[in-house]
């Protein structure tokens, strides 16, 4: 089976045809990108509203519960595809820690550079043959490659980003991604990376300036945030869909980590989205 990828503007037909379909806030089994060259509207992601103002890179990772209401007409164009479209060395850019999901450019070059290959995706991107998918690839790779220095500073990454230490650390995001809701003990991270949590624990340092278990406790609270907002599941179903088998645990580290509990979270995210036209 092929590997998703497609590509489409951002016109008034598309327009049309997204209001026409989702109803409101939802999450994909792939990625997009929105790539919005003039126009402006605002975006939620897993409950939190950006204002957008082109031009600007809005990266949306699988899974992510989000909604984006143009104000008027947007010029650009929008991208989806399947997590094993990209390379190792894109795929960074959609972590939930190193990478934001709005990305602001300025009218320079680079803007330009990313508009031209966005072009390219979508001229390619109507031949449908095999041919054509490599090439699709590519170019797609060179997209995020292009952006990833803005990505860096948007999310507050430093020059680790080339460094052993950062492969260390993006492999303890892949690891953590697969483990969160079982495994909450530094030590097993560790252990699967081959590294002392000493090391472990700089590495973290050195990238974010948050400790493994800072991070650990991030990833549950996240997911828990997704399922609350994306889920019919009980508060209690949540704790043990992420490992915890005491519900008032859960909900007390929740309100630590947020402010809130589960339930007020779920209530006032619910009710924080207009029921204007939708755009996905």
């Amino acid at each position: 089976m092929d590997t998703l990828f497609s590509v489409w503007p951002l016109d008034e037909r598309s327009n049309l045809n997204w209001r026409m379909g989702e109803p409101g806030p939802h999450c994909h089994p792939f990625h997009q990108v929105f790539f919005i060259l003039r126009g402006s509207g605002s975006h939620w992601v897993d409950g939190e509203e950006t204002r957008i103002h082109g031009p600007w890179v809005m990266l949306v990772a699988k899974g992510k519960k989000h909604l984006y209401l143009p104000d008027t007409q947007d010029e650009g164009w929008m991208f989806d595809f399947g997590e094993d479209f990209l390379d190792q060395g894109a795929s960074w850019v959609f972590s939930d820690f190193l990478a934001s999901p709005n990305l602001p450019l300025p009218k320079d070059d680079l803007c330009q550079q990313a508009a031209t290959l966005a072009r390219l995706m979508w001229d390619i991107g109507k031949i449908k043959s095999d041919e054509a998918r490599p090439v699709l690839r590519h170019l797609l790779s060179a997209f995020l490659h292009l952006l990833q220095s803005r990505i860096r500073e948007r999310g507050a990454q430093n020059q680790a980003h080339l460094s052993s230490e950062f492969k260390l650390f993006q492999a303890f995001l892949q690891q953590l991604d697969s483990h969160f809701g079982t495994e909450k003990d530094v030590e097993f991270y560790a252990r699967k990376l081959r590294c002392t949590t000493r090391r472990l624990g700089a590495v973290c340092k050195l990238v974010l300036g948050k400790t493994p278990q800072n991070l650990i406790i991030e990833r549950c609270m996240l997911e828990a945030k997704r399922l609350l907002l994306n889920s019919d599941l009980s508060v209690q179903q949540i704790a043990a869909e992420l490992g915890s088998e005491d519900q008032s645990n859960f909900t007390k580290a929740f309100r630590k980590a947020t402010g809130e509990t589960p339930s007020g979270y779920r209530k006032s995210r619910s009710l924080s989205v207009p029921a204007a036209s939708r755009v996905s």
